[in-house]
């Protein structure tokens, strides 16, 4: 019967005494990762977390590049930043909001995208220091093909912080 017991004990222990989750402090650290939702490829990204003197103001900016070149296929190319300002801050999630511009380059076309958007950065416990963002907003392009559109990525982006 103890052998049976042992494991229902453990589980309960687990959810009546959780550990602590805090918001995450990101100010002054360096995030590496990628991020889809921005540009039209992947690209590699980097995050700095700006430092200031309130621990409730959290800015981020983040630089992206990315490229896609194939055989037989057009080539694609971002580079782009954007700045994002938290607005809440819960047990191991951001939320931001904030905005961005790049330039897009397809098959020998360009354009320059603006996009004011929201982003949130999950924390899962056990791993503090990595980041699943989801992103959403609106994409304001101009170039030969001038147009407006929502965009969403869910679970397309990840940055790591040191």
């Amino acid at each position: 019967m103890p052998r049976r017991l042992a494991p229902a004990l453990a589980a309960v222990a687990l959810v009546a005494a959780p550990s602590t989750a805090l918001a995450k402090d990101l100010r002054g650290r360096f995030g590496a990762g990628f991020n889809t939702s921005f540009g039209q490829v992947n690209a590699l990204s980097m995050r700095w977390g700006v430092p200031t003197p309130d621990p409730a103001i959290n800015v981020q900016t983040e630089l992206d590049l990315g490229f896609a070149s194939y055989q037989d296929t057009d080539s694609a190319l971002f580079m782009g930043g954007r700045v994002l300002y938290g607005i809440v801050a819960e047990d191991n999630m951001n939320l931001y909001v904030g905005g961005g511009a790049g330039y897009i380059g397809y098959a020998g076309e360009g354009l320059v995208r603006i996009q004011p958007a929201a982003s949130v950065d999950f924390f899962l416990f056990g791993l503090e220091n990595l980041a699943f963002n989801a992103n959403w907003g609106l994409n304001l392009d101009a170039g030969r093909a001038t147009g407006m559109s929502t965009t969403a990525s869910l679970g397309a982006g990840m940055h790591y912080f040191f």
